[in-house]
């Protein structure tokens, strides 16, 4: 069997398995950027003027085998008036691939002036990532290097990030992961960069009337070598309960974003997503259903936007 082959092969799981070793492609990218608010940046842990547990269930691109399936469960809490303690969970799995990760994460949020506050956070993360390489198909039947599996075994990382944000707008970057992740039974290195990239995001709370509420935000994410991802979504909020939206993924997907509070407590999203590129051909369809609930509500201040919804 040729080096070619083999190396492939190997290169075809790794493709997919990249998409989970960097925060902007491995963390999952979702519509509902809320639900997992911690994944994209650390210094958002007691951001808000509460704390609040949330879950997420994603299922993309119904249809094709192998497609990712996604579960999330994450809880906010503001312990201080400026420190706050994250904790999130996540389990994916996207063809061959499986991952499991916790986070924990800790912020600190510094008062500029009256209006403003700028938070600095980190993460410290636990993950466990499987890649079964008797899924993928190879040119070359019952292929004895393709037989074995990767695994990293539990592995540690961390991350960083900022936030800058008043009453009405919010500015955020991060790099969720700063070491590389490495397989304990192969060197992937030459190959594939598996180190994450960067995570910038920007959005606004705009009230137009006493009854209707703008909030427009952008994601943005980058890996070296990776496509350019970039997401833009625009919500309206009806009587501070009803939220509905648009979400536009560049060159990727198209869908809306849509929820419901509940008693000032509880929270019911749900979003749906159709591809405009070429996945179109195979599967119409991506969606997510998410739950949050707050609990030791505090009178809002101007210091706490609503962020992303």
């Amino acid at each position: 069997m040729s080096k070619k082959v083999i190396i492939n092969g190997m290169l075809v799981a790794l493709s997919v398995a990249t998409n989970f070793l960097s925060v902007a492609q491995g963390d999952p990218s979702y519509r509902q950027n809320q639900f997992n608010i911690l994944m994209l940046n650390p210094a958002q842990a007691g951001a808000n003027s509460y704390s609040d547990f949330s879950t997420l269930a994603s299922n993309q691109w119904i249809g094709i085998p192998g497609a990712p399936v996604t579960y999330t469960a994450s809880g906010n809490f503001r312990v201080f008036e400026n420190f706050g303690v994250g904790v999130s969970m996540l389990a994916d799995k996207y063809g061959p691939v499986k991952l499991g990760k916790a986070d924990i994460n800790l912020a600190y949020h510094l008062r500029l002036g009256k209006n403003w506050k700028f938070g600095v956070g980190m993460k410290i993360s636990m993950s466990d990532m499987y890649v079964d390489m008797t899924e993928v198909k190879t040119i070359v039947g019952n292929d004895p290097y393709m037989m074995n599996s990767l695994r990293t075994g539990f592995a540690l990382n961390g991350g960083y990030g900022g936030l800058l944000y008043n009453k009405y707008f919010y500015v955020g970057f991060s790099q969720p992961r700063i070491g590389r992740t490495n397989f304990l039974n192969a060197n992937m290195t030459q190959f594939v960069d598996t180190r994450t990239g960067m995570i910038g995001y920007m959005g606004a709370n705009l009230p137009i009337n006493s009854k209707l509420d703008f909030r427009p935000n952008v994601v943005s994410r980058y890996v070296k070598n990776t496509p350019y991802n970039l997401d833009i979504n625009t919500i309206f909020t009806i009587n501070k309960i009803l939220d509905l939206g648009v979400s536009y993924q560049v060159m990727t997907g198209i869908g809306m974003i849509m929820g419901c509070e509940l008693e000032k407590k509880f929270y019911i999203g749900y979003s749906y997503m159709y591809p405009i590129n070429n996945l179109n051909r195979v599967t119409t369809q991506s969606h997510e259903i998410a739950f949050r609930y707050r609990f030791a509500n505090k009178s809002s201040n101007k210091q706490s936007p609503r962020f992303f919804l």
